[in-house]
């Protein structure tokens, strides 16, 4: 089963010319304020386009 775009997410997981990173916003952590980042879900890492696409 394919992995649902996060809000912080660029693409959608699996397409070209993506790749997994650290989430900005919680600094890979998963948390902000002691409750799951709303931009990765709570993962800690995000979805982003690399590469000219």
């Amino acid at each position: 089963m394919a992995k649902k775009k996060a809000p912080g997410d660029e693409t959608e997981p699996g397409t070209r010319q993506s790749a997994e990173n650290i989430c900005r916003r919680c600094s890979g952590t998963g948390k902000v304020d002691g409750r799951p980042c709303r931009d990765c879900g709570g993962s800690g890492r995000v979805t982003v386009i690399v590469g000219d696409a």
